[in-house]
């Protein structure tokens, strides 16, 4: 079985509720993709998708988005 275990994403920048918010939604996805899927089977699969999703994210892209999301920053987009 060596070999088969994949490392973890480091998702240790990103905001809890930015985590959250991602679980939920890959959770989702799977859960009505692959109603027919037990716990275990869903469960890897969500872990593999959320990996796949942490290792594709820009860390310096990320970080500099949390600093400029600020509320005059918001409404000079719109």
């Amino acid at each position: 079985m060596e070999g088969l275990i994949e490392n973890e994403a480091d998702d240790s920048y990103i905001l809890k509720e930015d985590k959250l918010n991602l679980i939920r939604i890959i959770k989702n996805i799977y859960n009505n993709k692959f109603a027919w899927a037990d716990e275990v089977l869903l469960r890897v699969l969500i872990k593999k998708h959320y990996n796949n999703v942490i290792n594709n994210i820009n860390k310096y892209e990320y970080i500099n988005e949390l600093k400029n999301n600020d509320i005059d920053t918001l409404l000079n987009q719109i």
